[in-house]
C-alpha cells in the first residue's frame, strides 16, 4: 500500500511540474484539412489566439484526408504531452463513424479542449449556372435523377452529409464527387466540372463577391450574419432542415490532466479576445464557446443525432 501511495504522489508530482513548465516549446496544431481551407483559415485564427495566451509559437500543421481521419490519426499517435493538439470536426468525432467501417483513430480517446467555432454550409454554384434558387435547382434534380454533381472535401466530410440529408429531405438523387480538399471542389464548381458544392461562405466569399459562384441557401436554422440575403434550406420548404458544422480542439486522452487545464484556460482566454470573435464573424462562423463537461455533453448529443440522422438518410458505412 506504501508503494503504490509512494508511486501516485510521484505522478502527481511529476504531472504537476510538466503543467508548471508546460509549455516551453513550440506546439503544433494539426488542420485535418488542406491549405485555404475555411477549418485552415479558423485554425490560424485559433493558433495565433493560443500562441499569445501561452507564449509560445502555434504553428498549423495540415494534414488533409479521410474526411479528417488522416489528422485525427496523427494525433492520437503523438506523444500525450500537450504540444500536438487537433483541431477537429464534426466528421472527425459524430460523422466518420458512422461512415467508415474501420477508423485509424478511436473517435473518444481524445480529451476535449474547447470548441472553436460552427460552420454553416451554403449551397453554392456557379457564376454562370441556370439555378437562382434553391427551388430551381432542387426541381433540375428531380427532372433528372442521379445527374446533378456536387463537390465536397471528401467522404464524411459536413458538405457531403449535408448533400445525402437534402437528398433525403427533397426526394432526389444527387452525384457525389469528392475532391481532395475543398478549394479544389469550390474550383470544380465554378468552372462547372460540377453543379454544386456544399461550403462555408468565409473561404468562399472573395470568388461570391466577383460573381464567379452564387450562393442558393445556408443549411442552418436562420440566416447567417455575412450573407443576410440568402435563405435558409428551412425556409426554402423543408421547415426541420438545420445543420451546422463543428471544430473544437482535442488532445491525445492520456495528456495529463493539469496540462489540458492549461490549454483550457488559454481557450478560454482566446474566446474573450475581440480579434478572435471578429475573425471568427469575418469567416461566416458561429460563435461556439464550451469546454469541459459541457462540451463533452454537446459532442455525445451530436454523436447520438448523428446516429438517427444517418438512420433517416439511409447512409451505410463503407
Amino acid at each position: 500500500m506504501m508503494r503504490f501511495v509512494f508511486a501516485l504522489a510521484l505522478m502527481l508530482a511529476s504531472w504537476g511540474a510538466q503543467a508548471q513548465a508546460f509549455p516551453n516549446r513550440t506546439l503544433k496544431l494539426v488542420v485535418p484539412f488542406a491549405a485555404g481551407s475555411s477549418i485552415d483559415l479558423l485554425g490560424r485564427a485559433v493558433a495565433q489566439g493560443l500562441s499569445e495566451k501561452l507564449g509560445q509559437p502555434v504553428v498549423v500543421d495540415n494534414k488533409p484526408g479521410a474526411g479528417s481521419a488522416v489528422g485525427a490519426s496523427a494525433v492520437a499517435n503523438s506523444p500525450a504531452d500537450g504540444y500536438t493538439v487537433l483541431l477537429g470536426t464534426n466528421a472527425t468525432f459524430a460523422v466518420n463513424p458512422i461512415l467508415y467501417k474501420k477508423l485509424p483513430y478511436d473517435p473518444n480517446d481524445f480529451k476535449l479542449i474547447g470548441a472553436t467555432g460552427g460552420v454553416p454550409s451554403f449551397l453554392i454554384v456557379g457564376g454562370g449556372a441556370s439555378f437562382k434558387t434553391i427551388g430551381e435547382f432542387i426541381k433540375a434534380a428531380k427532372d433528372k435523377p442521379g445527374t446533378l454533381k456536387y463537390a465536397s472535401s471528401g467522404v464524411g466530410s459536413t458538405g457531403h452529409l449535408v448533400g445525402k440529408v437534402l437528398e433525403t429531405a427533397a426526394g432526389i438523387e444527387l452525384l457525389h464527387v469528392p475532391y481532395k480538399d475543398g478549394p479544389q471542389g469550390l474550383a470544380a464548381t465554378m468552372t462547372g466540372e460540377v453543379d454544386a458544392i456544399f461550403y462555408p461562405s468565409g473561404a468562399a466569399m472573395a470568388m461570391i463577391n466577383a460573381g464567379k459562384v452564387r450562393p442558393l441557401a445556408v443549411s442552418t436554422g436562420k440566416r447567417t450574419v455575412d450573407l443576410p440575403n440568402v435563405p435558409t434550406i428551412a425556409e426554402s420548404g423543408y421547415p426541420k432542415f438545420d445543420l451546422t458544422g463543428w471544430t473544437l480542439l482535442a488532445v491525445p486522452g492520456k495528456t495529463p490532466a493539469p496540462v489540458v487545464d492549461k490549454l483550457r484556460e488559454a481557450v478560454l482566454a482566446v474566446y474573450a479576445s475581440p480579434a478572435y470573435q471578429a475573425k471568427v464573424d469575418s469567416l461566416g462562423m458561429v460563435t461556439q464557446k464550451l469546454t469541459g463537461k459541457e462540451l463533452e455533453a454537446f459532442v455525445h448529443n451530436e454523436q447520438r443525432q448523428m446516429v438517427e440522422l444517418a438512420k433517416r438518410a439511409n447512409i451505410q458505412p463503407e
